[in-house]
C-alpha cells in the first residue's frame, strides 16, 4: 500500500458537498497559511505525539504551511494560560487556523478556551481532533464554537483541511466533519492510516524552546536531569478492554489486519539513534498503546536496540506476556521500568466488567519476574468504576500491597463515550450528565476524593470511596520508591532514596515582589497538586 487512496477512507459520498454553505472553503487569501497546533496539559507533560506526527507530515508535504505550537500548559502559569489570556496569545500570532488535539477527560476544561477564542477572533476556524472528536463526534461538533472535527487519524485529514481553506481543494476536507453556515454538518469518513511508513517520523523540533529541551517537561514519570523522550514504535492494541478508547476504534477499523501497525525494527532504531545524538537523549519512554502488540517485532527490536542505542527505557506491557524469559530479554536490552495495568485487584470483577482475563496469580508472577530481572514495576489502577464495590476496591489495594511495585498509581474512572463500560454506566443510570469538573488526576492535593458517577450506596458509598482512596494514597506515599540512579543508597528504613522527578516548572526567585509572590504561590499550589499525585 503506497498511495493515499490505499491508506485511507474518503468521503462517504452520501450527499453532494454544498460548497456555497462552507464558511471557510477558499477563505485564505495569501500564499502562506499560519496554523497553530495545541493541546491541553493538566499533568505537566509538554509533548503530544499526535501533534508531533501532524507537524512532521505538514512540514514535509505542505511547505507553505507555517506550523506553530501553542499548548495550554496550565501548570506553568495558571494566569498566563487562563482562557482569556490564552485567546489573546493566539490573537497575537495571527493564525489562519487553530487545531486542538483533545483527550476526552480534557473536553470540559477546554470548552471555555474555545468560547474565548471565538469571542476574540470570530473569523478563526477551530478544529478538534484526538480521542474526544473520534469517540464523541456529536458532542464535539455540537459545541457552537467548533467548526471542524477530525474523526480519525489526523495526518492526511489536517493536510486536506489546509488545502480546503486555501482553496486548492474545492471539495470537503476528507477525514473531517464540517459545520456549515446553516449549522448543518457535512460528514466524511474517518481516515484509517494502515501504513506508518508512508508518514515521516514525528517532529520533536516543534516542542523545543530557545534553549532546546532544557526547559521542556517531557515526562511525568521519567528521571530528572536527563532528557526523557517519548517515542512510539507503532499504533494499535489488539485487546478490547471495556474501559479503553482503543476498543471502539478497533471495532470500527475496516481492515483489521492493518490495525496493529509497526515501523520496521531497523528503521525505528535508526530514528532512535538520530534522536539520541541530535537531542542528547538520556532515556526513552515507549508510549505505544501496547509495546508488545507484535512479539516478532519486539524480539528483533530488542536485539538491535541493545547493540546500537544502549539507553535505558520504559515500556507499557501486559502481564500475560511478562514471563521470565521476556523480562530477562527486556532487561538485557536496557528496560528500566515496565508499566502494566492491574486496574482492579478483584479477579472476578476485572474479568467480567473490564474484559481483563488474567488471574491474580499471573499478576503476581509477572511482577516477580520483573523484579528478578531487575526491572522496576509501575502499576496502573482504576477506582470508582461502574458496579464496583468497596470490597473490590480493597482487593485492588491488597493486590498492590502484595506486589509492592516501585510505583503504585491509581486514578478515578472516567466514563469514555463509545466504550462498553460507558454503555454499562449509562444503562445502569450512573452517568452524571451535568457534572463537568470530573476528577481526572485525582484529588490528592486537597486529600478528598469524589466519584465521577452517581454513587450506589449498597455497593460503594461516597464516604467509603473517599476513605479507601485515602488508604491508597497513604500506601502510595509510603511505598513509591522508583529510582533512576544506580548510585542511590537505601535510607535508614531500607527504602531507596528517590530523585525528585516531579514538576519543577518555574524558577524560584529569591526575593519576589508582592505580585510575583502571589503568582508564585498560585503556581506552587498547582505544581504541588500534581507532585502529590505522582509522588515517589
Amino acid at each position: 500500500m503506497n498511495s493515499k487512496a490505499d491508506l485511507i477512507a474518503v468521503s462517504n459520498g452520501s450527499s453532494a458537498y454544498p460548497a456555497e454553505k462552507s464558511r471557510f472553503l477558499g477563505s485564505l487569501k495569501k500564499d502562506k497559511l499560519r496554523l497553530v497546533l495545541s493541546f491541553y496539559s493538566p499533568d505537566g507533560n509538554e509533548i503530544a505525539m499526535p501533534i508531533a506526527s501532524m507537524s512532521a507530515y505538514l512540514k514535509r508535504d505542505f511547505p507553505w504551511v507555517d506550523v506553530i505550537l501553542e499548548p495550554v500548559l496550565i501548570l506553568r502559569d495558571a494566569e498566563q494560560y487562563s482562557p482569556q489570556n490564552y485567546a489573546k496569545t493566539i490573537e497575537s500570532l495571527e493564525p489562519d487556523l487553530i487545531a486542538f488535539s483533545v483527550m476526552s477527560p480534557h473536553w470540559y476544561p477546554m470548552e471555555p478556551y474555545f468560547e474565548e477564542l471565538k469571542k476574540l477572533i470570530p473569523s478563526l476556524p477551530i478544529c478538534i481532533g484526538g480521542y474526544q472528536a473520534m469517540l464523541s463526534q456529536e458532542q464535539t461538533i455540537e459545541n457552537p464554537n467548533i467548526d471542524y472535527i477530525c474523526v480519525g487519524d489526523g495526518e492526511y485529514a489536517i493536510g486536506n483541511l489546509v488545502e480546503h481553506i486555501r482553496g486548492s481543494k474545492r471539495g470537503p476536507a476528507d477525514g473531517m466533519w464540517e459545520k456549515l453556515n446553516d449549522f448543518s454538518v457535512y460528514k466524511t469518513e474517518p481516515h484509517q492510516i494502515g501504513d506508518l511508513e508512508a508518514l515521516p517520523f514525528p517532529d520533536y523540533d516543534i516542542f523545543s524552546k530557545e534553549d532546546g529541551f532544557k526547559d521542556v517537561n517531557s515526562s511525568i514519570f521519567g528521571p530528572k536531569g536527563k532528557l526523557v523522550l517519548p517515542v512510539m514504535t507503532g499504533r494499535g492494541c489488539p485487546y478490547r478492554c471495556t474501559y479503553c478508547c482503543n476498543t471502539p476504534i478497533l471495532e470500527g477499523w475496516k481492515t483489521k489486519k492493518t490495525f496493529l501497525r509497526k515501523y520496521q525494527p531497523e528503521d525505528m532504531v535508526s530514528e532512535l539513534i538520530r534522536l539520541r545524538d541530535e537531542y542528547n537523549v538520556g532515556y526513552f519512554e515507549f508510549w505505544d498503546e501496547l509495546f508488545l502488540s507484535n512479539l516478532k517485532f519486539v524480539r528483533a527490536f530488542f536485539e538491535i536496540y541493545k547493540e546500537k542505542v544502549r539507553l535505558p527505557f520504559s515500556i507499557n506491557s501486559r502481564v500475560e506476556v511478562m514471563n521470565e524469559d521476556f523480562c530477562r530479554t527486556a532487561a538485557d536490552a536496557g528496560c528500566h521500568t515496565i508499566w502494566f495495568g492491574i486496574e482492579s485487584g478483584d479477579q472476578e470483577y476485572r474479568s467480567k466488567m473490564l474484559g481483563r482475563k488474567m488471574t491474580n496469580q499471573q499478576v503476581i508472577d509477572a511482577a516477580e519476574n520483573c523484579k528478578k530481572a531487575g526491572i522496576n514495576r509501575l502499576t496502573f489502577n482504576i477506582v470508582g468504576m461502574p458496579l464496583e464495590t468497596a470490597e473490590n476496591m480493597r482487593e485492588t489495594l491488597k493486590l498492590n500491597q502484595t506486589i509492592a511495585p516501585e510505583h503504585f498509581f491509581f486514578f478515578p474512572y472516567i466514563p469514555l463515550r463509545g466504550t462498553p463500560l460507558y454503555n454499562t454506566a449509562k444503562e445502569e443510570g450512573l452517568l452524571l450528565t451535568n457534572k463537568k469538573n470530573l476528577h481526572y488526576l485525582s484529588a490528592a492535593n486537597d486529600r478528598q476524593f469524589t466519584l465521577n458517577m452517581k454513587e450506589q450506596p449498597e455497593l460503594l458509598n461516597a464516604q467509603e470511596y473517599n476513605d479507601i482512596c485515602m488508604e491508597m494514597l497513604a500506601f502510595q506515599e509510603a511505598n513509591n520508591r522508583l529510582s533512576y540512579s544506580d548510585e542511590l543508597e537505601p535510607d535508614a528504613q531500607g527504602k531507596a532514596k528517590v530523585e525528585d522527578k516531579s514538576f519543577i516548572l518555574v524558577e524560584e526567585k529569591s526575593e519576589p515582589g508582592i505580585g510575583g509572590l502571589v503568582n508564585q504561590q498560585r503556581k506552587d499550589n498547582l505544581v504541588n497538586a500534581v507532585r502529590n499525585l505522582f509522588r515517589s
